[in-house]
Formats: structure tokens, sequence, C-alpha cells
């Protein structure tokens, strides 16, 4: 499965790093694809995985990493 997010406050290669660093305490996370152009963020998952829980941790980065529907 696969879910696109957006994450409007990202714009450099730290925002990402810092995405792909939190996502990776998600072992149902498969693949994750970050936009910074476009402030997206692809997520391929399994089941079991949690959007809610990941986009809280997200979030938890700071009110730049709010994430939103795409």
């Amino acid at each position: 499965m696969h879910t696109t997010v957006s994450i409007p406050g990202i714009h450099c290669n730290a925002c990402e790093t810092l995405i792909r660093d939190v996502s990776g305490e998600f072992p149902a996370i498969t693949t994750i694809a970050v936009d910074l152009p476009a402030k997206k963020v692809t997520l391929e998952y399994e089941g079991g995985f949690n959007l809610a829980d990941w986009s809280k941790a997200i979030g938890e980065l700071g009110p730049a990493y709010r994430v939103q529907p795409a």
C-alpha cells in the first residue's frame, strides 16, 4: 500500500534526512520518497502501518513538519 502526504515546511536535504530517520523507526515502511520541490512524501508500507502515529512522530520534529493530506 502507499500514501502521499504534504509537509509544507520541508525545504532542504536536512529536512529529508530527518523525515527518513524518523521513518526508520516504523518497520512497516518499505520505501519512502521525498519530493522537496513539491513538499510531498510518498510512503510504501505493509500492513500494520499507522499513518497517525507516523504523522505525530514527524510533527514532533517541529512546527514546519506538520503532515497534511496531499
